[in-house]
């Protein structure tokens, strides 16, 4: 026993209570944390509270640890380990602040400070999303839309995109049901921000949470109250927003539900050949998109997203067999503890959730990538295993209570170098684009050569090196680009636009035999990869073969038409009219196929107006905004620029109507690139792609 004050271990506690619920606030509304303050502080909650001994761990413990203990592995192996980095940390900040709660919920008191103490920073936020809802309501109907329900992508509250924040509230609803204190209003307000949310998966796993909760709770008067409330927050939304909620209900009715519905089909059939690729230890934490690029997101008519399909797809690709049996060994737990203390109601409450988050999950994977409902899912694992025990009733104080903050310490002072190398290689090369904007061109490649070698700074010191050989066509620029373009290809593999950056390096040089080789084998293995088609084009045309030349230009055109407003096509029409003419022939020949989608008639409608066929154009493009009229330039071209503002600015504009309509930008090839490419990149390796201008 130790001899520590009760009234500073009750103050101690409570403090650190406080602490838990400041880190929680900072996670629901995502405050930037470079430096990882949130992980400083549960560091210092748990040292000093110390974790529980190892002979009180539970099976659930030790998944946990085993399953951070493999996260922070995967940095060593995989594919992209920048993306794995921060995965791997936030993995053990959810980890130390489980293992404090551990020890926090082992006394009522503070259970209570943490319950209630959260309702504030959750009730701000319902608050905040509720009224910012009718706030985008009024606007998507103000320039005359029917409903709202195809422009939920305009609202995000707190920054959430639809998918994520349906998922993050429907772990608050669990949340508040476990809290109870003013759990109705809470639990009305969770229900109906769900509900405001339209989403099918959300509305499909609150329908799993209900059904189980009535099936397992009691009480009568408890087991009845939840779908009480849920009944009264579904009458109002069905009476107030009856469109939006009947097309939700329909769940595949419009064109936006089939294609995403299709495109979750394809992606989990894509992941399937990826997998069997490493099937063993996967790809590693945060490579889902990196692993998948090359077999689902090279088709430029398809929308690129970061979240896998489903979860267990995602735990496959990232983490592989072994990676996903540990997963598995923590469902077995859970599952096993609840049935364990199944005469505790909060069980039940815990496991209503889970099961309804996994179906959610099963709709779309966010939860590994929303920082905020993991740390939750910890808190929840924490509260399942709460047991009423006095903080006077300390443990006995040993060196290996300090071991496991010890390690994270250490951990955390790694993050602390890895954040600050990569700080001065971005101050390096925001200076590098300061000096070449002022004409300093060799200032600009002197700063640049100052940043690492990994294969970002590589990628964005390429791409410096090929503008400067383009203004200068000094060969010695054109040697050191492919140098650093091999050096970076030869680090990731995977990372084909890397080879597309060596090919444009050879068509500048006028190589055509070298990047004809690899442009072919791009646009053969990616036939609606507009990027590659108009390189081949390129080349071809610039080889003599007009006549080949043609029909890439056609096919990149048809799935990027934007393309038409390119320094090329200017150029052809100037200096090769011939070319000119009979590619508009070829382009105003082009039309749609039964299986074609309402964005490929906005294509066509777009290609049909730059080649005259102005009632052609309206028939298309009227085609495409009927089924899908959250399409932005077709509305433009069709003479509604007040849509049009709206799609472009967004629905919490100020002066919508009044705003100015930007100029189009001519596609250049650099500008396509980092079209195709910037999200990507910022995605895998946490940086900018610096294209810089001629």
């Amino acid at each position: 026993m130790s001899n520590n004050n009760p009234t500073d271990t009750h103050w101690k506690y409570t403090s650190i209570a406080i602490l838990l619920i400041a880190v929680m606030a900072m996670l629901l509304f995502q405050t930037e944390d470079k430096w990882q303050i949130c992980l400083l502080l549960l560091i210092t909650g748990l040292t000093l509270i110390r974790p529980l001994p190892l002979r009180q761990w539970t099976v659930i413990d030790i998944g946990l640890s085993l399953i951070t203990f493999y996260d922070i592995v995967s940095c060593l192996y995989a594919s992209c380990p920048v993306s794995a980095i921060p995965k791997a940390l936030f993995s053990l900040c959810c980890l130390i602040a489980y293992f404090v709660l551990r020890k926090l919920f082992r006394t009522e008191r503070i259970t209570d400070i943490i319950g209630q103490g959260s309702l504030l920073p959750v009730g701000a936020a319902l608050l905040l999303a509720i009224c910012s809802f009718f706030i985008f309501r009024q606007s998507v109907l103000s320039v005359y839309f029917e409903d709202t329900y195809h422009f939920r992508f305009l609202f995000q509250p707190l920054g959430y995109i639809t998918n994520v924040w349906a998922e993050v509230l429907l772990i608050l609803l669990g949340w508040v049901c476990l809290v109870r204190r003013y759990s109705t209003l809470f639990i009305f307000l969770t229900i109906l921000a769900i509900l405001f949310s339209f989403s099918r998966g959300a509305y499909i796993a609150l329908g799993v949470y209900v059904v189980t909760w009535l099936l397992f709770m009691a009480p009568k008067r408890e087991q009845l109250r939840l779908p009480a409330i849920c009944v009264i927050a579904f009458v109002l939304t069905s009476v107030f927003l009856p469109s939006e909620t009947g097309t939700t209900l329909q769940m595949n009715r419009t064109a936006s539900q089939q294609q995403s519905t299709e495109g979750r089909i394809n992606a989990t059939q894509a992941a399937w050949n990826t997998f069997r690729e490493h099937p063993l230890l996967g790809y590693g934490n945060g490579n889902y998109t990196f692993a998948v690029d090359r077999t689902l997101n090279q088709d430029s008519t398809l929308p690129y997203t970061s979240y896998a399909p489903n979860i267990i797809v995602q735990l496959l690709i990232e983490k592989g067999i072994i990676g996903t049996l540990l997963y598995l060994l923590l469902f077995l737990a859970v599952c096993r503890t609840i049935l364990k203390r199944r005469k505790q109601s909060e069980s039940y409450m815990i496991g209503c959730l889970f099961l309804a988050l996994g179906v959610k999950e099963m709709a779309q994977a966010t939860l590994l990538y929303t920082p905020f409902a993991l740390f939750m899912v910890y808190v929840m694992l924490a509260f399942l295993q709460k047991e009423k025990v006095s903080v006077e009733e300390e443990d006995r104080q040993t060196v290996s209570a300090y071991t496991i903050p010890g390690i994270v310490a250490c951990c955390y002072l790694g993050w602390l170098s890895f954040v600050f190398l990569q700080d001065q290689d971005k101050s390096y090369q925001q200076q590098s684009i300061i000096a070449w904007k002022k004409g300093q061109y060799a200032e600009a490649i002197r700063l640049m050569e100052q940043t690492g070698e990994q294969t970002p700074n590589l990628i964005n010191r390429g791409l410096l090196y090929m503008q400067y050989y383009q203004k200068t066509a000094n060969p010695q620029y054109q040697q050191v680009a492919e140098e650093v373009l091999q050096k970076a290809r030869l680090q990731q593999p995977e990372d084909i636009q890397i080879r597309y950056l060596q090919a444009r390096l050879y068509i500048d040089n006028k190589v055509f035999g070298k990047a004809r080789q690899i442009i072919e084998e791009l646009a053969t293995n990616y036939p609606k990869n507009s990027l590659y088609l108009s390189a081949l084009s390129d080349i071809l045309y610039q080889q003599g073969e007009k006549e080949a030349a043609l029909q890439p230009l056609v096919n990149a055109i048809r799935y990027t038409p934007r393309l038409l407003t390119g320094k090329r096509i200017r150029l052809l029409r100037q200096n090769d009219p011939a070319f000119y003419n009979t590619l508009l022939e070829r382009l105003s020949a082009l039309t749609p196929t039964p299986e074609d989608s309402p964005a490929d008639y906005a294509r066509y409608g777009y290609i049909a107006r730059w080649c005259g066929n102005k009632s052609v154009s309206d028939k298309y493009l009227r085609i495409a905004v009927d089924a899908l009229p959250n399409l932005a330039t077709p509305w433009h071209l069709l003479g509604d620029d007040n849509k049009y503002r709206l799609l472009l600015y967004g629905a919490f504009q100020k002066d919508l109507s009044s705003a100015e309509l930007p100029e189009e930008k001519e596609m250049s090839d650099e500008f396509l690139f980092k079209m195709n490419y910037q999200a990507k990149f910022s995605n895998w390796y946490g940086g900018d792609l610096y294209i810089f201008d001629p």
